[in-house]
């Protein structure tokens, strides 16, 4: 029973999506703008918070446990929080309004987690076993070893930045100074403006654009593991 009732209430949000399926999908700035972040956010959240989590599992920097602390801080700070003050920040810098400030206020939403996953997924694993792939260059260690290891991480990391890139509209709305359009701050606005065939187009690309991902994250972990496999033997 209590297995009927979750599948019920995590199925429940999408019983009106399938009922109602976009006849055409519009190619704009807002879609362009959403791939991109999506993108580049992911292979950025992948590279820094693996790297990273290896910084902070076999450094011996007096430094670390500091680092560490300032790292996780976004963790149980609210977005919202801190929101003023990055929007301080970049109006110094000349960024409200551009595309690199929307996308360095996504990446420092995103990244924290993204260590965080990348640490955890290292923990588990074990430093002895790590240990192990120190003599290895580190493109060599990230490929042969880190990318078989932590396939299911990459996938979660990249997935989840995706996500809160595809969900963040009071950030890319404010820092973006409305110049930067997305697919969710297009959403809003057709929802606001009562554009029904819109809204649902937009609400569809927010549920394809993961759902591509994880299926072509699967089939290229799958190709390079085997890849990997016959290199070994």
């Amino acid at each position: 029973m209590s297995r009927i009732l979750t599948a019920g209430l995590i199925l429940f949000p999408f019983i009106g999506l399938f009922l109602a399926f976009p006849a055409a999908f519009s190619w704009d700035e807002a879609f362009g703008n959403t791939v991109i972040y999506v993108i580049i956010l992911g292979f950025i959240n992948v590279w820094l918070g693996i790297g990273t989590a290896w910084w902070l599992m076999f450094t011996e920097s007096r430094w670390k446990t500091s680092v560490e602390w300032f790292t996780f801080l976004p963790l149980f700070i609210p977005v919202m929080a801190s929101m003023f003050g990055m929007y301080i920040a970049l109006a110094q810098l000349g960024l409200v309004g551009t595309h690199i400030g929307v996308g360095l206020v996504l990446l420092v939403t995103t990244l924290p987690y993204s260590i965080r996953l990348a640490y955890n997924a290292m923990y588990v694993i074990g430093r002895t076993l790590l240990e192990q792939t120190l003599m290895l260059a580190p493109w060599t260690r990230f490929g042969l070893v880190l990318f078989p290891l932590l396939k299911e991480t990459i996938r979660t990391i990249v997935l989840f930045s995706t996500v809160i890139v595809l969900s963040q509209f009071v950030l890319v709305q404010l820092i973006g100074s409305g110049l930067v359009p997305t697919v969710t701050t297009r959403l809003y606005q057709s929802y606001a403006g009562n554009d029904v065939s819109l809204a649902l187009q937009n609400t569809w690309v927010l549920i394809l654009v993961p759902v591509l991902l994880y299926l072509g994250l699967g089939g290229l972990f799958g190709i390079w593991i085997r890849l990997v496999k016959g290199r070994l033997q």
